[in-house]
């Protein structure tokens, strides 16, 4: 079991500010990685570190470039903080990157910080007093409304103490991420270790990893097994949520998994180009969205490029929300709920975001079917009601989803999406069949749509004896196995009747009204007219305009009622069949042995005609054949 509270604080801020160098004071860690970020002096990536603060929480630290040109990085390191150190140079104020910043997690939705003053070595009381000030104002309306503001001095190590005292007592107030729910990690970084193989970086950002699991690298789907973990710094067999953690992957080469990934259980998430969501544009940004409006999209640490279409508006001006779908050029692994960024495609300037609302859009938008996508949408938005938001769905898609889906549809783990179905289950609020979820009253709806499908078959086709049980599956779009279920209730219920693979109403009978009336008269006339050698029923359909569908349906009922016989693709009157028995009988009574020439000359017709007809007789045991030839067969 996991014994100590662990969050993941971040840095945010204007470059230069003193962020990388707080966070040396603070935890003796160099996060200057590189040897480029040393020589020009500014952070570039991200960069980490880790500190138990004087309650025992133990802290991962993530520090971020505050420079305009890295803030693609920024974004890859400021998701799933629980609380932030926002800094702000005491000698310089809020600068652009400072205000960059604040959107930035403001959006990302994080709930605490404490701001920082650094560099208070640099000024006087008065001016300091300005600063606060100043920066009071900035935060009014946001997340950091309220926090506490500490000045330190990274060079003098003044402020220090306070700051690790703020920090304790903030911490003690935020929740710790769940190691119950459903494993995440979002990979940061990825590299080789000689020795031991690939490794990945990242923040868990729910459930727990473990030595020895199997897990599922995303987009890809690459599968691998957890071979080794640390957490700052330490071998461990587990990793819980909010640790920042290090993995070694079994199977996997470096190349194979980068920023952006996602190490996930096996079996639940899905990739996707689609995401729809609530896009809110930040107050300050310079931009009116429309639909089209070109984005860099960032997810996790993901970032790609993007379209978004707008869904309940025309546009979106600066401090407005809207409904929206955006299109991807690479996909995501999104989960309900989940937090994003967008840029300016360019300038490349953060200019709002927002949260996912449907992680697994069915298709794309279309404004004609903009009433349908907004009503549809939402319910959705409503953001606590899970168990009504599970009912909503499984009515929306009958038969569409098990639990496992709402893993990544609802944001719940697979035990919680487990118990919460089986909770609606036995409640009778949800139905479930063959491990599909359907609505309760789905199986009666279903039942009175096929007795409508069937009805309405009978009023359009009333030759025939029923409707075919795939075209019923078809035209319901249902499961087999679901739609035999219900056959077998409505006919237990005497309601309708199997006659082999076709299905009636119970008492109906097959008759040729209006339209079919005609057609079997004109199908008796030509059967009548040419005894033995009648025009095909395609060609019947081709003369007189008549669909091929009736003129069959119809030759069957007058095959089935009025001893019509249909062999091939011709139909031959009772008469007609009655004299072939007749000379089959006069010819056997003389020969035991009859050849096609023969048969060929007693009717008048080609082969065309005598061989089709010879084998229907064989078919029917009213002749069978021997080599050539045929002898009398014991149905004659």
């Amino acid at each position: 079991m996991q014994s100590k509270k662990f969050l993941v604080v971040g840095t945010a801020g204007h470059i230069d500010h003193g962020k990388t160098s707080l966070i040396r004071v603070l935890t003796g860690v160099d996060t200057d990685r590189w040897e480029e970020e040393k020589r020009r002096g500014m952070t570039i990536d991200l960069g980490f570190a880790h500190l138990e603060l004087p309650n025992g929480v133990l802290a991962g630290i993530v520090d971020v470039p505050g420079h305009e040109k890295f803030i693609k990085n920024m974004l890859a390191g400021a998701h799933g903080l629980d609380l932030v150190l926002f800094v702000v140079a005491a000698d310089e104020g809020v600068m652009p990157q400072t205000e960059e910043h604040l959107t930035v997690c403001q959006t990302l939705g994080t709930k605490r910080g404490i701001v920082v003053l650094t560099k208070k070595d640099l000024v006087d009381e008065e001016w300091l007093e300005l600063v606060k000030e100043e920066v009071k104002d900035f935060v009014k309306g946001t997340f950091l409304e309220g926090a506490p503001i500490v000045p330190v001095s990274s060079k003098t190590g003044e402020g220090i103490d306070e700051l690790l005292e703020e920090l304790s007592k903030v911490s003690s107030q935020v929740k710790p991420k769940s190691s119950e729910g459903f494993l995440r990690l979002p990979v940061d970084r990825s590299f080789t270790v000689k020795g031991f193989g690939t490794v990945v970086t990242g923040t868990l950002l729910s459930g727990k990893l473990e030595v020895g699991k199997e897990v599922e690298i995303l987009p890809k789907g690459i599968k691998s097994k957890v071979r080794g973990i640390q957490v700052h710094g330490k071998p461990v067999d587990r990793a819980f949520a909010g640790q920042r953690t290090a993995v070694n992957l079994a199977g996997v080469s470096k190349e194979e998994v980068k920023r952006g990934d996602l190490i996930s259980a096996p079996g639940y998430l899905k990739p996707t180009k689609l995401v729809d969501v609530v896009l809110e544009v930040s107050r300050s940004a310079d931009v009116v969205v429309e639909s089209g409006f070109k984005v860099h999209f960032h997810h996790l640490t993901s970032e790609t490029e993007g379209e978004v279409y707008l869904i309940d508006k025309e546009e979106l001006l600066p401090g407005e929300k809207a409904l929206a779908q955006i299109r991807l050029r690479d996909e995501v692994v999104p989960v309900y709920g989940d937090r994003f960024i967008v840029r300016n495609y360019s300038p490349a300037r953060v200019i709002g975001g927002g949260w996912i609302v449907n992680p697994l859009p069915e298709k794309k938008f279309r404004r004609r079917f903009r009433d349908r996508w907004i009503s549809f949408l939402t319910p959705l938005t409503e953001r606590e009601k899970v168990e009504g938001k599970l009912i909503y769905l499984v009515g929306k898609f009958p038969g569409k989803f098990s639990y496992g889906d709402f893993v990544q549809r609802l944001a719940l783990s697979p035990r919680e999406a487990k118990e919460l179905t089986e909770k609606l289950i036995s409640e009778t609020k949800i139905n479930e069949f063959n491990r599909k979820l359907y609505p309760p009253t789905f199986k009666e709806e279903l039942k009175r749509k096929i007795l409508e499908e069937v009805e309405r078959y009978h009023e359009t086709y009333p030759v025939s004896e029923g409707i075919n049980r795939e075209s019923l599956r078809t035209n319901l779009n249902i499961p087999q196995e679901l739609l035999e279920t219900v056959i077998s209730e409505l006919s237990s219920e005497e309601r309708i009747e199997e006659v082999g693979s076709q299905l009636k109403l119970k008492g109906f009978k097959p008759e040729p009204k209006g339209e079919f009336s005609e057609i079997a008269d004109i199908l008796r006339k030509y059967s009548k007219k040419s005894l033995f050698s009648p025009p095909s029923l395609k060609e019947i359909s081709k003369e007189t305009g008549i669909s091929e569908t009736k003129v069959y349906m119809t030759a069957d009922y007058l095959v089935r009622n009025e001893g019509f016989h249909k062999i091939g693709n011709f139909l031959f009157s009772p008469d007609a069949f009655k004299k072939i028995v007749k000379i089959l009988k006069e010819h056997f009574s003389r020969e035991e042995t009859l050849s096609v020439s023969e048969f060929k000359d007693y009717l008048g017709v080609s082969r065309k005609f005598a061989i089709p007809i010879l084998e229907y007789l064989d078919s029917i045991q009213l002749t069978e054949r021997k080599g050539n030839e045929r002898i009398r067969g014991r149905a004659l």
